[in-house]
């Protein structure tokens, strides 16, 4: 008898109906159970049920003369009611309540002369009646509450959402505009991808609420994706994680937990956060028993949805106690609906910590490295790219991060390698924190150094000029602007009078003035804590046009690699500079010899240096 989904005409099973019994893990993926069959008073004897497979049976009052193909098993209670298609008794198809993650049973009838409505109820009552304790708890639909609706809570959950259907997902944050633009059309953050995974999800088993108190109380799973900005002041100032929020967290989890929970750090944190936490939970929890995971992300924005539907690895750090190798299992049964289990990487707290502050800190070291290179091919003459390519093809280094810039960006390498800094002078290893600090070094270095070239090459000043920055966002693909090298670019040019016109296609203006206004660190801190009207800066302008960007302009910097500026119509650019016209490139996504037979003097990272460029200073 087969196993798997196939259509019997009903001739075949007279007077038997055969029915199919699935397990739903997922929309996407139904793993049959196997079949039972079901006689009735014409078949046999009136009750008697064939099992197979282990697959739960049941009876039928009547006499059934049909197929039901399929039957699901659901995470919740029977609901009543449901619709005929077509026909009256069993023929055409009736469905039972549609939505898979709120019904017990979904039921489908083929083909039959009979299948009355009482021997179909009969037989849902009668699994109902025969499961056991055990089979009801594997149904019990899973509740995930994600304290955070940021860049990596909104999209990890709406992953999650979709790939596991039986589980219900609630985003919380404090922030009522940001909630409310991911119930919207319009959601808060640029991911290509997101905005159909969230369609597709959203009302359905995912939800974004400001009512955190409710939905933490109510989940199994928490997960903490909260800012852990760099400190500003007091102990550890410019280096150490501010764990202000998460601990205001973990209290709130404790005052609200009416059961047991797994928390789930989802934040990047430091070395040992798990046991602080673990503390406060512990001395608040009131009876209530919490286990700590650890389950850091390593998304790469511009790519975020595609990371997740495909991880290199899934990491999950918890206690090597009975009760949390529980926990991790718990949650590693989450990831395996779709992540192979090969890649779902289990360890100790602490290993999971410190995993992904060293994964960031050699990604950024790196490009430290390659931007240091740059910089001796331009006074060499050799190609940073050329270069980098060979380096790459030996199989022990490999090709990737190893494209020169004007440096790296984006809200976690700087910010985690200053955290594994202030670790390691903690720990009495000041040598291991000074090799790490020199890879920030070198990156403020390559930022500075761009600023010097752009100033030295047009005369020594670009006072009142105005100066064209094509890309604000740290990299393509994603509207993302924490750290990204243009703010210190655009200050640096600011702070010789330059007056400076921007186009990014995902920035708005907005947020490029509130950028270039905020303190160094204020950005990672919740939008009601960041000045509310920040100044203005007057010599800055933000466009959303290229062309309208660069018209008049002495100099134009690209800072993101948008795939648009490779195929701009630079001889239209040209001729509405200012001359001589300069292109700075920071990115590397020009062709300099063809601007250059356009009339551009060319700057590019790592390139051998424009003959107008080679008796200018290199720094100012």
């Amino acid at each position: 008898m087969c196993s798997r989904k196939c259509v019997v005409p009903a001739s075949v099973l007279t007077p038997t109906v055969a029915v199919r019994v699935a397990r739903e893990d997922s929309v996407a993926t139904r793993r049959p159970l196997g079949r039972v069959m079901i006689r009735g008073a014409g078949g046999g004897e009136n009750g008697r049920v064939a099992r197979g497979g282990g697959v739960w049976g049941g009876v039928a009052e009547e006499s059934g003369i049909g197929v039901v193909q399929e039957l699901y098993l659901g995470p919740d209670d029977l609901r009543g009611g449901g619709s005929l298609e077509q026909g009256d008794e069993g023929s055409g198809r009736r469905h039972w309540p549609a939505s898979p993650t709120k019904l017990l049973f979904a039921i489908t009838i083929r083909e039959g002369r009979e299948a009355p409505e009482p021997s179909i109820r009969a037989f849902f009552y009668s699994l109902l009646q025969i499961r056991s304790q055990e089979t009801a708890q594997k149904l019990k639909m899973v509740k995930i509450c994600c304290l955070g609706a940021g860049y990596v809570g909104g999209p990890t959950m709406a992953v999650i959402a979709l790939k596991c259907p039986s589980v219900e997902v609630v985003v919380v944050d404090i922030s009522v505009a940001r909630i409310a633009a991911w119930n919207s059309d319009q959601l808060p953050i640029y991911e290509p991808g997101l905005d159909d995974v969230v369609k597709k999800c959203r009302g359905r088993n995912l939800f974004f609420s400001t009512e955190i108190e409710k939905h933490i109380g109510q989940a199994d799973i928490v997960f903490v994706s909260v800012n852990t900005p760099t400190k500003t002041r007091g102990l550890g100032a410019g280096m150490a994680a501010d764990l202000t929020y998460w601990e205001s967290a973990a209290r709130m989890i404790a005052d609200v937990a009416k059961s047991d929970k797994i928390v789930v750090e989802k934040s990047t944190v430091p070395v040992k956060t798990a046991e602080a936490i673990e503390k406060i939970l512990i001395h608040n929890s009131k009876g209530i028993n919490f286990q700590i995971l650890s389950n850091p992300e390593f998304l790469a924005e511009g790519t975020a949805i595609q990371d997740l539907f495909n991880p290199d690895r899934v990491l999950i750090g918890g206690r090597e106690t009975p009760e949390g190798k529980k926990a991790v299992q718990a949650l590693k049964q989450v990831y395996a609906n779709w992540v192979p289990e090969d890649r779902i990487i289990t360890t100790n707290l602490w290993s999971a910590e410190l995993s992904k502050l060293a994964a960031n800190a050699f990604l950024a070291q790196r490009i430290s490295s390659v931007n240091a290179i740059s910089a001796l091919c331009e006074a060499t003459g050799a190609d940073v790219a050329e270069v980098a390519y060979s380096v790459g093809k030996d199989t022990r280094i490999g090709p990737k991060f190893l494209s020169a810039s004007v440096g790296f960006g984006g809200s976690c390498f700087q910010k985690d390698i200053l955290s594994l800094v202030y670790i390691c002078e903690c720990n009495g290893l000041p040598e291991v924190a000074s090799y790490w600090k020199d890879v920030i070094k070198v990156n403020d270095y390559q930022k500075s150094r761009f600023v010097n070239r752009v100033v030295s090459s047009m005369f020594n000043t670009v006072s009142e000029k105005k100066i064209a920055v094509l890309g604000f966002a740290f990299k393509k693909d994603t509207g993302d602007t924490r750290e990204t090298p243009a703010i210190d670019v655009c200050k640096g040019l600011l702070g010789d009078k330059a007056k400076i016109s921007i186009y990014d296609p995902q920035v708005s203006e907005e947020q490029i003035q509130r950028d270039l206004a905020l303190k160094k660190f204020d950005w990672d801190h919740p939008v009601h804590l960041q000045p509310t009207s920040p100044t203005a800066v007057k010599q800055v302008t933000v466009t959303w046009d290229a062309y309208e960007a660069t018209k008049g302009a002495h100099g134009v910097c690209i800072l993101t690699e948008w795939d648009e500026f490779r195929k701009l119509d630079y001889v239209k650019i040209y001729e509405n500079m200012q001359k001589p016209a300069f292109i700075f490139d920071g990115r590397n996504v020009i062709d300099p010899q063809k601007l250059r037979e356009i009339g551009f003097i060319v700057f590019s990272i790592g390139k051998p240096l424009d003959p107008w460029l080679k008796d200018m200073p290199a720094v100012v």
